[in-house]
């Protein structure tokens, strides 16, 4: 009996909405940055959307599994870490610069670590699948930067 294969877009659609769940709290924590968090929370539904429409496409989770070598441990994990935080925004743990770190740390590791390890020995397909939501993520990220040398010099 074959075993069956990890279902990787799903894993990630459900990482990219528990990521959207953190944002929709952070914006209703902090009310000043609300449409900044609701934008970055309408981008991770997009995202979401996005992976599941590309569950159709085998050519694509084939190579999910073959070339980039993901594992779906890294993913469980992840959500895990996101649902954690989740927890913790729900009691109002988090300062805003709190908040805005935890969020360009997650981005990060969506780009460095988990997803889009999309190095020149990945396929052309894989990088061309991929690279518009690597880029946003990589935006998201940027966008995260500039919010928390913004309220460090709000603070300071």
């Amino acid at each position: 009996m074959p075993k069956e294969e990890p279902d990787f877009l799903l894993m990630m659609s459900r990482h990219e909405l528990a990521v959207k769940q953190l944002y929709e709290i952070f914006a209703e924590m902090f009310p000043g940055r609300k449409s900044f968090w609701q934008s970055l929370v309408s981008d991770e539904q997009k995202h979401a959307d996005w992976l599941e429409a590309l569950r159709s496409d085998r050519v694509v989770c084939r190579l999910l599994l073959n070339e980039i070598g993901l594992k779906p441990q890294a993913i469980h994990t992840s959500i895990a870490y996101v649902e954690s935080q989740i927890k913790r925004a729900q009691t109002g743990a988090f300062s805003v610069i709190q908040a805005l770190s935890i969020a360009r740390d997650l981005e990060t590791a969506m780009i460095e670590k988990q997803f889009f390890k999309l190095s020149r020995s990945t396929s052309s397909e894989m990088r061309t699948a991929f690279k518009p939501f690597a880029d946003e993520t990589e935006r998201h990220r940027q966008a995260l930067i500039k919010e928390i040398g913004a309220e460090r010099q709000r603070t300071s």
